[in-house]
């Protein structure tokens, strides 16, 4: 094996640039930078993962009647490297290059070759990543972080981008009375945050409140039954409401409005399109109007709907959870950790100078503890928000090499560092 592995001055390999934005390099750009062609696609190419040592992926490839050749190839932010132990230079690809690469393709007509994409994560002395763990089976190659570090930032991954913009302005509507005097009943209004992962592949939607009316226990502490949840002022006519819980009862009929998002596939990360994104920063806004008026109340519960389809009819008791909105206002905290080699970036949040670590997974608009995920802190502003779903996607740790921790990422962290506090250690 370790006569296969050999460094190659990178001006012998021949560069073929991947579609932008992506590390796919696609058929159309194989044949545009060759002669070469499978008539027919009927000769038989076999190939296989040999080694992957200083960032070089190396391959074996046979042609009928012709013995193994090896190709080397190469990751980089836009380009893919090849080489070939026969004919191979900067302005030539070899007859076995050309049908290695082809071979990758030839179902698609694309491939990518993202899972090779390691700069900087080997030791160019002995070939081999202190971070990686890679096994070579007859499938392929499977490549992960070791389990003792978070995920790397590689350079090109998409950093996150502020706008003053979306600093909305709060629009907070204080109660008329934290109490009034109401007639005694055993069915009692409550609202429940109805939640759900925006990443899934059910019917989807942004966090809003829906009013909810049961039947309360004998010490009126908890609604015992759940009766129907309210999705217009003529739910719970029946009711005797505070003027509070009708001014919220409003809100949370606009909130509902404003909550649907697109689906997504399962193994995609929500991206708001533009729509959407208007429609949670308007959705936001109905969060801080209704906050104050919402710490009011007696009766409120978390709700992980799994859908917006299932916010309907009677509420399912097991599916309630008694939570507790949180009148102070979390500070994000960017904490930055030298680790020797990398630095570990952590996002965490303070309250009452108090220093959390968040919960994952992560609340839209919210904030909860690590400690107890059903304490909820309403977000001040919507780049908070946008701030926590990036960090989100690491699990609110990520780790940059000190060779990658320059330009766009330090550039990055200025811009964190004017909007919030950064903790060196």
């Amino acid at each position: 094996m370790d006569k296969q592995v050999q460094i190659i001055d990178e001006k012998k390999f021949f560069r073929l640039p991947f579609e932008k934005g992506t590390f796919c390099l696609t058929e159309e750009t194989l044949n545009s930078n060759s002669k070469f062609r499978n008539p027919n696609g009927y000769i038989r190419i076999e190939t296989k993962e040999l080694s992957f040592r200083n960032e070089i992926l190396t391959l074996s490839v046979k042609l009928p009647e012709e013995p193994k050749k090896l190709v080397y190839l190469k990751v980089t932010e836009k380009e893919l490297l090849v080489s070939c132990n026969f004919d191979t230079d900067q302005t030539y690809l070899s007859r076995y290059a050309y049908f290695a690469l082809w071979n990758q393709m030839r179902y698609s007509k694309a491939a990518s070759f993202e899972e090779y994409y390691w700069p900087d994560f080997f030791d160019p002395k002995t070939g081999r990543s202190k971070y990686l763990q890679i096994f070579n089976d007859r499938r392929g190659f499977d490549i992960n972080l070791r389990s003792k570090y978070p995920s790397f930032y590689k350079p090109g991954d998409p950093l996150l981008e502020l706008k003053d913009d979306l600093d909305i302005p709060k629009d907070e509507i204080l109660p008329r009375s934290l109490a009034e005097n109401l007639p005694i009943t055993d069915k009692a209004l409550g609202f429940a945050l109805a939640d759900t992962n925006l990443s899934s592949f059910h019917s989807n939607h942004y966090p809003f409140l829906v009013p909810l009316h049961g039947v309360i226990s004998k010490d009126r502490e908890r609604i015992k039954t759940f009766a129907s949840f309210h999705f217009n002022e003529d739910d719970g006519s029946e009711l005797a409401m505070s003027h509070d819980q009708k001014e919220l009862s409003k809100i949370c009929f606009k909130m509902r409005e404003l909550a649907p998002v697109s689906n997504s596939s399962w193994h995609d990360a929500f991206v708001p399109n533009s729509e959407e994104l208007e429609k949670g920063k308007q959705l936001f806004k109905l969060w801080h109007q209704a906050y104050n008026l919402l710490l009011t109340q007696k009766y409120v519960y978390f709700f992980h709907t799994r859908g917006l389809k299932y916010v309907k009819g009677k509420p399912m008791r097991s599916w309630m959870r008694p939570c507790e909105f949180k009148k102070e206002r979390p500070k994000l905290v960017i904490k930055r950790i030298d680790k020797g080699d990398y630095f570990q970036i952590e996002l965490a949040f303070r309250i009452k100078r108090k220093l959390n670590s968040l919960h994952y997974p992560n609340l839209t608009f919210f904030l909860r503890p690590e400690t107890n995920w059903l304490e909820e802190y309403l977000l001040e502003s919507f780049n908070d928000w946008l701030v926590v779903s990036f960090f989100a996607k690491t699990k609110f740790k990520m780790a940059v090499l000190k060779p990658h921790y320059k330009d766009e990422f330090e550039n990055f962290m200025r811009k964190m560092s004017e909007r919030y506090e950064v903790i060196n250690s």
